[in-house]
C-alpha cells in the first residue's frame, strides 16, 4: 500500500545538455510553458491562478517552479529543480512515461517501441488497469484492436489526448480501417503511440490523487464531472474532491465504500508499480484516473486509465483543499472544480470564478469556478 510515495526525494544529474531551458532561482513560485504543450485558454487561466494561490499561501520562499507538463530529467536540472518540494508536477526518464501509454504492454517483443521501454512492467499491472495495449505502428494497432473486439467494443486514445479529447470508440475492424482513413489526427498520432482499451458502458470515473507540496501533503478521492460542450460533444467538466492530510494508505483507513476502497488500492498499486520500474521518477502531484463500469457482455470492471503527474484539471480544487488543511484545524475537507459550457453560466454562492470566457467558442467551457464545502 502506498504510503505517499513520492520516488527519489532529489533529481539525478542528468547525463545530457541542458534541453535549451534557463534555470529558476528564488523568488517564489515561477510558471514556466512547457515546450510541445499546447494549452487552451481556460487551461492556461487555470494554471496561473494555481500559481498565484500557491505564491499566496502555500509557497513563499525559495526555488519553486510550476511547469505546464511533465519535465524531462534535463529539463528539470536547467530549471533548477534538485528536490521534491522545489516544483508541482513530475519528473520523467522517457517522454512515454508521461503518457497513457505505460499503462499497457505492446502486442509482442519485437513491436514497435519507445527508447526505454520496459517489456516486464505493464504486465505487472494486470488487475490495477483496464485490459488494454499499446501500439505505436499501425499493424501494432489492428493486432492490439483485433485482440478486443471479440469481448466488445474499443476505445483508442492518443497518448497526448486530454480532457477527454482524441479518443474514438470502434465496434469492428471494418470501423477501424475506416476511422484510419478519414481521421487524419488518428493516423498523424500513430508513431507518438496510441492505447487500445476495452470500452465500458455506464463509466463512473473516479479521481485519485496525493500532493507533495512544501508546507504539507494530502491524498484525495474524487469524482469526475462529464459536461456537454454547446456541439453535444463529452467534455470534462470538472472533480469533486474528498481530501485529508497525508498519505493514500491514510486516505483508505477513512473509506467504507467497497468500490471506492477499491479505487484507491488500485490507484496506490499503480503508483508503486511506476516507481519500481522508472526509479528516476520524482511526482509532487500525481493524479490517478480510475474508471467504474460494464463490458458489452455485462461484467463489471474497476481499473486506472491513466497518471497525470503535471498541473491537471483537478488542480484547483488541491490547491483550495490544501489552504483549508494548511492551519491544522481541519483533517478533512471537500473541494469541487467546476467547468461550464452554458452561455448563461453562473458561478454559485461561496465559489471563487477561475475563468470567464470573452467568446463564444463552442469548444471552450465559458465559466470554471473552483469551491471549498463549508
Amino acid at each position: 500500500m502506498c504510503g505517499g510515495r513520492h520516488g527519489a526525494s532529489s533529481v539525478r544529474q542528468p547525463r545530457r545538455g541542458s534541453a535549451g531551458m534557463i534555470g529558476v532561482f528564488g523568488g517564489g513560485p515561477v510558471y514556466v510553458p512547457v515546450e510541445g504543450r499546447q494549452l487552451a485558454e481556460h487551461e492556461l487561466a487555470a494554471h496561473h491562478w494555481v500559481v498565484a494561490r500557491l505564491a499566496c499561501h502555500l509557497v513563499r520562499d525559495g526555488t519553486y517552479v510550476v511547469p505546464s507538463d511533465t519535465l524531462s530529467v534535463e529539463q528539470a536540472y536547467a530549471l533548477g529543480i534538485h528536490w521534491v518540494d522545489q516544483f508541482f508536477g513530475g519528473i520523467v526518464p522517457f517522454p512515454f512515461v508521461g503518457t497513457k501509454l505505460v499503462t499497457h504492454p505492446l502486442v509482442a517483443m519485437h513491436a514497435s517501441a519507445p527508447e526505454g521501454w520496459r517489456h516486464q512492467h505493464p504486465h505487472r499491472l494486470s488487475g490495477v488497469v483496464v485490459p488494454g495495449w499499446g501500439a505505436f505502428s499501425v499493424t501494432d494497432l489492428h493486432e492490439a484492436a483485433g485482440r478486443l473486439l471479440g469481448e466488445g467494443a474499443v476505445r483508442l486514445k492518443l497518448a497526448e489526448g486530454r480532457g477527454g479529447g482524441q479518443q474514438w470508440v470502434v465496434p469492428d475492424l471494418a470501423s477501424l480501417k475506416r476511422l484510419l482513413e478519414g481521421e487524419a489526427a488518428l493516423a498523424a498520432g500513430i508513431e507518438a503511440g496510441v492505447v487500445v482499451e476495452r470500452d465500458l458502458r455506464r463509466p463512473v470515473t473516479l479521481s485519485v490523487g496525493h500532493v507533495v507540496l512544501p508546507t504539507l501533503s494530502l491524498s484525495y478521492l474524487g469524482y469526475q464531472r462529464e459536461a456537454r460542450d454547446r456541439h453535444g460533444a463529452s467534455r470534462y467538466g470538472g472533480s469533486r474532491l474528498c481530501c485529508i492530510r497525508g498519505s493514500l494508505s491514510m486516505l483508505l483507513e477513512t473509506l467504507g465504500e467497497p468500490r471506492e476502497r477499491l479505487a484507491v488500492e488500485q490507484a496506490s498499486a499503480y503508483h508503486e508499480a511506476m516507481f519500481e520500474a522508472f526509479p528516476e521518477l520524482v511526482v509532487s502531484r500525481a493524479n490517478y484516473d480510475v474508471i467504474q463500469g460494464f463490458d458489452a457482455r455485462g461484467n463489471w470492471h474497476s481499473g486506472v486509465l491513466e497518471q497525470s503527474w503535471r498541473i491537471g484539471g483537478a488542480s484547483p480544487a488541491e490547491i483550495v483543499a490544501a489552504e483549508a488543511l494548511s492551519n491544522g484545524k481541519r483533517q478533512r475537507v471537500e473541494a469541487t472544480y467546476v467547468e461550464c459550457y452554458e452561455a448563461d453560466a453562473v458561478a454559485p454562492e461561496g465559489a471563487e470564478v477561475v475563468y470567464r470566457a470573452t467568446s463564444g467558442d463552442g469548444d471552450a467551457p465559458t465559466l470554471t469556478y473552483v469551491k471549498v464545502e463549508a
